[in-house]
């Protein structure tokens, strides 16, 4: 699998997601980069729902961390990543998201399957795309029974998606089963790209009224929503409330205690026969991207491990902890490991009020040092 498409724009840590920081345009290009790229990607539209079921289910966490690309689709996650010091540019919707994909398929020839959502949802969406865009190219529809994933005919749905060989699969199950769906099936199926995008389709179909751009832009949509479906997303919208008012505050009170940036990060990079040591001075923030992407780069191409040396790291920001997760995914998607070392009880707090403790291992390669041996400095820059 091919690692660049985020490496010129890495994502920015928002409570343990990796946000893209795209635009809808943006969002598109880079989709459009990675079905000419090769391999096999998973885009996720991720709103507060998401986060917060991440918050107990790490299997869906570590999904979302491996996402090459994970958009915030709400607007609580942009308003988050400003008080983090990192604003997102925009909110990008998966109902946004899908007509703009659609023109993309009808202006490049990329083949679209539909696969969830209710029962004649998705033919619906067909003959309503190739209205509104003609040329669109859509190659399969299938809604399958509803069933939990473990019960899901997943040979049927698998032989469909196979036969139809599309670039582009939009996945409506919802999450967590969408995204878990995608994980547990992308690479037997070789899609380009599978997008989960909920119920996106419902409201491109009127199925559900969207609320005005004016309410939109505020980040009121939730209201509009909430009065269609007070029974089903009353009770969610309650828990993500209080999820978020529980656990933001000690993000950012995290955050702020770490002080003001102070030092200019320097880094020393060393070697072991079976790993490689990012040794980090200072700053964790978006200066060290180069160093970073580099590091892993490398580690993916010689097929070593990575260990993050962060005894020296005074303070992480958003952008630097963005930089750990898309360094993470590199060497996931390669079969490696990347894991950090040194930390100070101070930042392993704000690594647990961040949600981002268990993604990584900590460790220290120099524990087994016979078996190891003697790092040796390769790529140095001081201050």
């Amino acid at each position: 699998m091919s690692n660049h498409v985020n490496n010129s724009n890495p994502p920015v840590s928002v409570l343990g997601l990796p946000l893209s920081r795209v635009t809808l345009d943006g969002a598109v290009e880079q989709i459009d980069s990675m079905l000419q790229d090769g391999g096999v990607h998973q885009v996720a539209t991720a709103n507060l729902d998401f986060w917060l079921n991440s918050t107990s289910d790490e299997h869906l966490h570590r999904i979302l961390a491996g996402c090459d690309m994970v958009v915030a689709d709400g607007m609580p996650l942009v308003w988050a990543s400003k008080m983090l010091g990192e604003p997102l540019p925009e909110r990008v919707t998966g109902v946004d998201l899908v007509p703009r994909l659609m023109q993309l398929s009808a202006r490049k020839g990329y083949k679209v399957f539909l696969l969830g959502g209710a029962e004649g949802v998705g033919e619906r969406a067909k003959e309503l795309f190739e209205r509104w865009y003609p040329g669109v190219q859509i190659c399969g529809v299938y809604a399958p029974p509803a069933a939990e994933l473990n019960q899901m005919d997943h040979g049927e749905i698998l032989a469909r998606v196979a036969a139809a060989k599309p670039d582009l699969l939009l996945v409506s199950m919802g999450n967590p089963k969408q995204e878990k769906w995608i994980w547990m099936h992308k690479k037997r199926l070789g899609v380009p790209v599978s997008v989960g995008i909920g119920g996106s389709l419902d409201m491109l179909l009127g199925d559900l009224n969207r609320a005005p751009r004016w309410m939109q832009r505020i980040g009121m949509e939730w209201l509009m929503r909430l009065a269609q479906e007070p029974r089903r997303l009353g009770p969610r919208y309650l828990r993500d409330f209080i999820g978020l008012t529980s656990r933001l505050p000690i993000a950012l009170v995290a955050s702020m205690m770490q002080g003001k940036k102070v030092t200019t990060p320097s880094f020393q990079l060393k070697e072991s026969p079976e790993a490689l040591h990012l040794h980090i001075d200072g700053d964790l923030d978006a200066t060290l991207a180069d160093v970073i992407q580099s590091a892993a780069k490398r580690a993916v191409t010689e097929g070593r491990m990575l260990y993050l040396q962060m005894e020296k790291v005074q303070r992480i920001t958003a952008a630097g902890a963005g930089l750990m997760l898309d360094c993470r995914r590199q060497l996931f998607n390669a079969g490696l490991v990347v894991c950090t070392a040194g930390m100070s009880l101070r930042l392993k707090l704000l690594m647990h009020h961040w949600c981002l403790s268990p993604l990584f291992n900590e460790y220290s390669p120099y524990r087994n040092f016979a078996k190891h041996g003697a790092a040796k400095p390769v790529l140095s820059a001081t201050k």
